[in-house]
C-alpha cells in the first residue's frame, strides 16, 4: 500500500520533468529552454538596440536656463563625487545636470541619499541609458 500511495505522489512529478535540458560533457546544463524563450531574447535585444540602450534611472540635480552656472555645478558634484558618472544635457531650453547609471529606481535613490547633504534638491528621474555607459 504504501509503495503504491508512493507511486502515485511521485509519478506525476516524474512526468512533468523537462525534456529539453541539454547537458555538456562534463555534465553541467548548458541550456534549459522551452519553446519559443530564444525567440523572445532575440526580440527584447532587437527593442534595446532601436531604443539605443535599456530603460534606467538617473539623479537630476538641477536645471537652469544658463550654461555657464550649470557647468560649475557638474564640476562641483564631480569634485565632491568622482565614482558616479555625471552628465550635462540640453533639452531646450533648459541645461540639466544628471548623474548615475541605474538599472532600478532603488539604486538612483540609493545615489539621492548619498548625495542629499550637498545637493539637497535632487531627485530620480527616468532615462534610457546607452549599453556603453553600464557597468558590467
Amino acid at each position: 500500500m504504501k509503495k503504491i500511495l508512493f507511486l502515485l505522489i511521485i509519478f506525476p512529478f516524474l512526468l512533468a520533468g523537462q525534456t529539453d535540458t541539454t547537458f555538456s560533457e562534463n555534465g553541467e546544463i548548458t541550456s534549459v529552454n522551452e519553446k519559443g524563450i530564444n525567440a523572445l531574447v532575440h526580440k527584447y535585444e532587437d527593442i534595446l538596440k532601436a531604443k539605443n540602450g535599456v530603460e534606467g534611472w538617473r539623479v537630476q540635480l538641477v536645471f537652469k536656463a544658463k550654461q555657464e552656472e550649470i557647468r560649475q555645478l557638474k564640476i562641483d558634484f564631480i569634485n565632491r563625487y568622482p565614482e558616479i558618472p555625471a552628465y550635462l544635457e540640453y533639452d531646450a531650453p533648459y541645461y540639466r545636470v544628471r548623474v548615475g547609471n541605474c538599472r532600478t529606481k532603488l539604486e538612483a535613490i540609493k545615489i539621492k541619499h548619498q548625495i542629499s547633504k550637498n545637493f539637497p534638491g535632487a531627485y530620480p528621474v527616468p532615462e534610457i541609458i546607452n549599453f556603453s555607459q553600464l557597468k558590467n
